[in-house]
C-alpha cells in the first residue's frame, strides 16, 4: 500500500521516543532568548515546514497581518527537514515558538500538553457551523479544541482525458466501482509489442485501503485492525494489479525510477494515477498542455480517501496569547480558505461551495474534492502513532517486495502492535 509522503519524515524518526535524550543534551538556560517585545514590538514566530510551493501563502498572511497590526512583527521559522523533531527540541529548550504549523502528528504533541486550550475563544469568535465537523475533530482532544485546519489534504485520481477518447473507453466517473476501475486499466493498458513490458499502463499508484473497510489501528489506539480480511485483500489488490492483472507498473520499473510524477503522466505513460491535493498547482503547471482531469477513488466495500489535515496551533507557553489568536484566526478566514482551494479541501464548506460555483478548471472536476467530504479517512489521531504506523510499515513492506503475503505480513504487524502496547500500557502503571 502506498503512503503519502508526509510519513516519510515522520515514520523515519519518531520523536517522542527521543525525548529524554533531546532534554538531557539542551542547556535549558542557553537556548533562545526573551522574545516578548523588540523595539516596541511585539514578537511572535510561527514555524512551518520550508516548502517553496506554500511560502508565498504563509508570507501572504504574515504581510495581510502586520498591515492590521502594525504593533506586531512576526518571523516565520521555516524548517527543511525532521519539522517534528526540530519542533521538540525548541520546546523541550522552552524556546517554542508562539504558533505551530501542526499536522498528522498533532495528538503527539497535544498529548504532552504543548498546546492551548482555544475551546472558549473558537466558540465566541467563530462560525462553527461553516466548518466540515469531521475537520475539526481532528483537532480536537478531550473536548478541548486545540486549532481548526485550514486545509484538507486527500488523495484522488487524475485521468489523461485524450487518452481515453482515443482508445474509446469510457472517462472514469466520481460515482464509479472497483470493477469499473479495473476493466478501464486493462484497457487503458498497451503493450504493443508484447514483450510485457506495457509502453501505456492503464493505472499508476495506490487504492486507498479505507475503501476495502481495512484500518491499521482503533480511533483510540488501543487495538490493532491490520490483520482482517479487509486489510489482506486491500494489500492482495494492490499486488495483482502489477503481478496479475499487470495494469501497474511494478515499482522496481526502472522507467518509474526514472521519471517523475508529473513528467510519467504527461508522457503519457499512466492513463490513470493516484495523486493528492498538494500534486494540483504542479499538474497545472506541468501538464497544462495536455486535456486531464480528476475524479474520486473508486468504491470498493465503500467509498474511501485518504485525508489529512494542517493548522496553525499556538504554544501554551507563548507570552503573547492574544496576538497569536489572531494570527491564527487569519488561516482559517476566508481569502486563505479560497486560496487553499487551490491545492486542496477547504474545510469551510461555504466557501468550498462558493469556490466550486465559481471555478472553471482545470481541473473542471474540482466537485469531486467536495464530493469526497463524506468519505474522508485520516489515520487516527492518536498520541502513539508514528510507532504504530512504523510498525505496520515494517510489516507491509514485506508484501511489496514480494518478502511476504498479505496474511504473514498483516499477523506480524498485529503481533508487533500489540507487543508495543502491552508495554506501553505496563509503563503506565
Amino acid at each position: 500500500m502506498h503512503f503519502p509522503g508526509v510519513w516519510r519524515h515522520l515514520l523515519a524518526f519518531s520523536v517522542f521516543r527521543a525525548l529524554p535524550i533531546l532534554l538531557a543534551g539542551l542547556a535549558l538556560a542557553g537556548c533562545g532568548g526573551d522574545r516578548r517585545e523588540r523595539d516596541g514590538k511585539v514578537h511572535l514566530v510561527l514555524s512551518v515546514p520550508a516548502d517553496e510551493r506554500t511560502r508565498p501563502m504563509y508570507r501572504g498572511v504574515v504581510d495581510r497581518f502586520i498591515e492590521k497590526h502594525p504593533h506586531v512583527e512576526v518571523e516565520i521559522l521555516e524548517i527543511p527537514k525532521n519539522y517534528y523533531s526540530k519542533v521538540l527540541i525548541m520546546i523541550a529548550g522552552r524556546n517554542a515558538p508562539d504558533l505551530i504549523w501542526m499536522g498528522q502528528s498533532f495528538a503527539e504533541f497535544a498529548a504532552r500538553g504543548v498546546f492551548m486550550d482555544l475551546s472558549g475563544r473558537i466558540e465566541q469568535e467563530v462560525k462553527l457551523d461553516e466548518f466540515l465537523p469531521q475537520a475539526l475533530s481532528w483537532y480536537k482532544i478531550d473536548g478541548k479544541q486545540y486549532g481548526i485546519p485550514f486545509g484538507i489534504d486527500m488523495n484522488f485520481i487524475a485521468y489523461n482525458r485524450k487518452l481515453f477518447e482515443a482508445a474509446g473507453v469510457p472517462c472514469p466517473t466520481d460515482d464509479w466501482t472497483f470493477d469499473e476501475f479495473l476493466d478501464r486499466a486493462k484497457r487503458m493498458t498497451v503493450d504493443a509489442d508484447g514483450d510485457g513490458r506495457p509502453e501505456q499502463y492503464g493505472f499508476k499508484g495506490g487504492l486507498e485501503r479505507a475503501a476495502f473497510g481495512a484500518h491499521v489501528i482503533t480511533s483510540d489506539g488501543q487495538q490493532p485492525l491490520c490483520n482482517s480480511p479487509e486489510m489482506i485483500r486491500a494489500l492482495q489488490v494492490g499486488m495483482d494489479l502489477a503481478d496479475k492483472w499487470k495494469v501497474s507498473p511494478l515499482p522496481e520499473d526502472s522507467d518509474v525510477q526514472s521519471l517523475d510524477t508529473y513528467a510519467y503522466f504527461r508522457q503519457g505513460k499512466a492513463a490513470m494515477m493516484t495523486m493528492y491535493t498538494w500534486n494540483l498547482p504542479f499538474l497545472v503547471e506541468k501538464c497544462g498542455g495536455m486535456d486531464w482531469d480528476i475524479v474520486n477513488m473508486p468504491t470498493v466495500k465503500q467509498r474511501g480517501h485518504w485525508a489529512s489535515s494542517q493548522a496553525i496551533l499556538v504554544s501554551v507557553d507563548t507570552p503573547h496569547p492574544e496576538e497569536s489568536w489572531l494570527l491564527c484566526q487569519e488561516f482559517f478566514a476566508d481569502k486563505v480558505q479560497k486560496t487553499m482551494a487551490q491545492r486542496g479541501l477547504p474545510p469551510n464548506q461555504r466557501v468550498a461551495r462558493e469556490y466550486m460555483a465559481e471555478f472553471k478548471g482545470p481541473p473542471a472536476n474540482w466537485a469531486a474534492l467536495y464530493k469526497a467530504r463524506d468519505s474522508l479517512y485520516p489515520t487516527p489521531r492518536i498520541a502513539n502513532l508514528s510507532e504504530i504506523m512504523s510498525l505496520y510499515s515494517s510489516a507491509s513492506s514485506g508484501v511489496s517486495a514480494h518478502r511476504a503475503t498479505p496474511e504473514d505480513a498483516m499477523a506480524k504487524a498485529e503481533k508487533a502492535i500489540n507487543l508495543y502496547l502491552k508495554r506501553k500500557r505496563r509503563r503506565k502503571r
